[in-house]
């Protein structure tokens, strides 16, 4: 009886695990388009609106990543909060070393340098994001279903064997 719950509950755990590795891709991909989303409207309050950094951001905000840059932005600086929200928010929105080196990529310009160049620099950053989403999608589209159907396929092997 216990070999049969104990096999059970490992068939199960192996059915989470499959289930959440093709969520972790799926986030990715929501995330991402998110950010997209509040580069955007960042480039539009940029160019179009006269208020503060600080204020934009709260104002084009769709994960809580932006929020978590303004936050800190009087006291350490636009270039020290945006990079400590991108390391606090990484594993939250599931996003990828390559997604993050982008997104630091900003942290050089976004405050520091006219308007022009600000857009341009968030119009490169929003493209190489795109591209990070389309690679996201592609991931998901192809590795989602085999993580689900490995995980769930693995549990059942191991609940074989084990009974």
């Amino acid at each position: 009886m216990v070999k049969l719950i104990g096999a059970v509950m490992t068939g199960f755990a192996c059915a989470y695990i499959g289930f959440r590795m093709s969520m972790t891709l799926k986030m990715r991909m929501k995330s991402l388009s998110e950010i997209i989303s509040s580069l955007e409207m960042l480039e539009s309050e940029i160019s179009f609106s006269v208020s503060k950094l600080k204020e934009a951001f709260l104002r084009v905000d769709r994960n809580g990543f932006f929020t978590c840059a303004a936050e800190n932005m009087e006291e350490k600086g636009i270039k020290r909060s945006w990079e400590k929200a991108v390391k606090d928010n990484k594993s939250r929105l599931c996003l990828t070393d390559a997604d993050s080196d982008i997104l630091m990529m900003l942290a050089l310009s976004i405050g520091r340098t006219d308007t022009d160049d600000q857009i341009k620099n968030i119009k490169y950053v929003k493209t190489m994001i795109e591209a990070q989403e389309k690679q996201a999608q592609s991931d998901y589209g192809r590795m989602g279903r085999v993580y689900r159907s490995g995980g769930v396929l693995v549990g059942l092997m191991t609940v074989i064997i084990l009974i």
